[in-house]
C-alpha cells in the first residue's frame, strides 16, 4: 500500500537525519549478496523519489559505487546503510529501519531469495521473486 505523508528518519548517530514528504513504495525485503554483505542480513527497503527527500544533516553520508547499475550511501561515522540508488534513477530505496514509528508502511515481498543465506526461513506468504521484478 503507497501512503502520501511525511516520513522521518535517520541514522544512529543522526549524522544523516531527514525527512520524506511524499508517497514512498511498500517495504520489500531484499536477500541478495550485496544487501546481505551491507546489512549483515538481509535488507529491507522502501522507495521513493529523490525530489521527496530533504535532509535535515548529512555531513555524514557517504556513497559507495557498489556496482556498474548503482551506489550505496551510507553513514561514514556510525556505519549505518542507508540508501540504495540505480544509476539514471529519480527513485532511491531507502533503508526501512530508519523510520520513526508509526511508518503505516507494510511488507509486500521478498526479492534475489535464491540468495538468501541457510540460517533462516522465510515463513510469510509474501510473493518471492528470484529478482527485483
Amino acid at each position: 500500500m503507497i501512503k502520501k505523508k511525511t516520513y522521518n528518519a535517520s541514522c544512529l548517530c543522526k549524522g544523516v537525519n531527514l525527512k520524506i514528504i511524499g508517497i514512498m513504495r511498500s517495504v520489500v525485503n531484499c536477500h541478495c549478496i550485496q544487501c546481505t554483505k551491507t546489512h549483515g542480513n538481509y535488507a529491507s527497503y522502501t522507495n521513493t523519489q529523490d525530489s521527496n527527500i530533504v535532509y535535515i544533516s548529512k555531513k555524514t553520508l557517504k556513497w559507495f559505487k557498489s556496482s556498474k547499475k548503482a551506489k550505496r550511501g551510507f553513514c561514514n561515522k556510525c556505519g549505518a546503510s542507508i540508501f540504495y540508488k540505480r544509476k539514471n534513477s529519480k527513485n532511491i530505496s531507502i533503508s526501512a529501519g530508519l523510520f520513526k514509528n508509526p511508518t503505516y508502511l507494510s511488507t509486500s515481498a521478498h526479492i534475489y531469495i535464491s540468495n538468501k543465506r541457510d540460517y533462516y526461513s522465510i515463513k510469510d506468504k509474501l510473493p518471492k521473486y528470484k529478482k527485483y521484478t
